[in-house]
């Protein structure tokens, strides 16, 4: 390991780590319009978060991610299959969920992949506290993981550094704390995922920050108007203020924070409310064209917009065309991370089993989280003849079906139940199922 390199690296973490940090604060609601806001004395000084950067950050992870990742093999084998299935199933259901956030919200997401207690399981790292070095390939040459243990004046800094062949410990002064830990996978168990670049410049905080800030000023300042109608002033022309108290000594009428002018001019007799006279309209007009830019440059479609009511199904999906388009490019990131997951989950079967298997010849499905019409799938996968595509492609090709794998052993399994005896299973595959069933009826 290159000790001189890492310490560079984490120079270069610790110079743009700040940028990831305003965009958590973001996130979190945390925006340099509220930070800025100078209260006024006397005045409402009303405060008002509207979260886009939240809202949609939520809103493309969702799209891409809330469905489960299906894995089929290029080449039909079904046995790596069943090891994804069986190895991965113990991460937590809202693992990859929360993948997609940290990678629409930072642009950028990093895996660790580790063995505890004889199970392959991954950490999830931000840029927040990750950084990554390539070598000339492209291929992950180390990677720091920044962390932090204790808490106030006790909270110490540490750093694990991974190469192909071990993790080093040290502080914050590069220091060692502990004895390098041996690396099993003989590559950096790291996956990376990144849109763009890795330095933030391709998120929805870049896109819409002066926005957003713009968007809550200005609802702050016209919520602050309405509320400041009760503090009204009231002009009085004409009018002797002066009362008389039961001690006969002459006062003035008690008023409230100087809400009351009045004028000698004799002239004119008679009261009205001295007020702002706020164009509604332009009001309104400035912060529809606000929020119909922040849709537009996120390539983003505004949901609470009323439709026109007899728009076709294929008029709407058109209108998530370029969403689509967007969150494909997240999809294509989170594949590149996938697929180190699969190869550090193939070479723990290696060591485990001593069988081999190629993550390159899996498949990484990602479907969307809109509505699908699966009468019309059924359809189109009842016109496709059996001699063009696979049964299991078939199957994942449907929304609801996660393994299309387990799925053919399920439906065999039912035949097995339903007319055992009647014909050989052992000897059946997924080409035989639909003459099986032919026969039996």
């Amino acid at each position: 390991m290159d000790l001189n390199i890492v310490k560079e690296c984490y120079d270069d973490f610790l110079n743009r780590v700040h940028i990831f940090n305003k965009i958590e604060d973001y996130y979190y609601g945390e925006t340099d319009s509220l930070k800025n806001f100078k209260p006024m004395e006397g005045r409402s000084n009303l405060k008002i978060n509207i979260n886009y950067v939240q809202k949609l950050v939520d809103e493309e992870t969702s799209y891409s991610f809330a469905n489960d990742i299906t894995y089929t093999a290029k080449d039909g084998d079904k046995e790596p299959i069943s090891y994804i299935d069986k190895f991965l199933s113990n991460k937590k259901i809202d693992h990859d969920v929360n993948l997609g956030i940290e990678l629409v919200k930072f642009g950028a997401v990093f895996e660790i992949n580790y063995i505890k207690d004889h199970i392959i399981k991954q950490r999830i790292v931000t840029p927040k506290n990750g950084y990554v070095y390539f070598d000339e390939e492209g291929d992950v040459e180390y990677f720091l993981h920044i962390f932090t243990r204790g808490l106030g004046v006790n909270q110490k800094t540490y750093i694990d550094v991974y190469s192909k062949e071990a993790i080093y410990h040290f502080n914050e002064g590069f220091n060692k704390v502990a004895e390098p830990t041996l690396n099993i996978f003989g590559f950096v168990p790291v996956g990376v995922a990144f849109v763009g670049t890795l330095d933030g410049k391709k998120t929805i905080y870049k896109t819409i920050k002066t926005l957003q800030d713009a968007y809550e000023t200005n609802f702050s300042d016209i919520s602050c108007e309405i509320s400041d109608f009760r503090n009204a002033i009231l002009q009085l022309w004409g009018v002797n203020l002066e009362e008389t108290d039961d001690k006969g000594n002459k006062t003035q009428p008690i008023t409230r924070d100087n809400v009351i002018f009045s004028f000698d001019d004799k002239s004119k007799q008679g009261a009205e409310w001295l007020i702002k006279n706020i164009n509604d309209t332009f009001v309104k007009n400035t912060m529809d064209r606000q929020v119909d830019m922040i849709y537009s440059l996120t390539n983003h479609i505004n949901n609470n917009e009323q439709m026109v009511s007899n728009l076709s199904g294929i008029a709407l999906r058109s209108r998530l065309f370029q969403l689509e388009a967007k969150c494909k490019l997240n999809e294509k990131a989170m594949s590149n991370l996938i697929k180190t997951r699969l190869k550090c989950l193939f070479r723990f079967v290696e060591i485990l089993e001593g069988k081999i298997f190629d993550c390159n010849n899996i498949k990484i499905q990602f479907t969307p989280n809109i509505p699908v019409d699966t009468t019309q799938i059924a359809d189109i996968i009842s016109k496709i003849p059996d001699n063009v595509v696979s049964r299991e492609t078939k199957r994942s090709l449907l929304p609801f079906i996660e393994n299309p794998i387990s799925e053919g052993n399920k439906i065999k399994k039912e035949l097995q139940e339903d007319f055992e005896g009647t014909v050989d299973l052992d000897k059946l595959g997924d080409e035989d199922e639909v003459n099986t069933e032919s026969k039996i009826s």
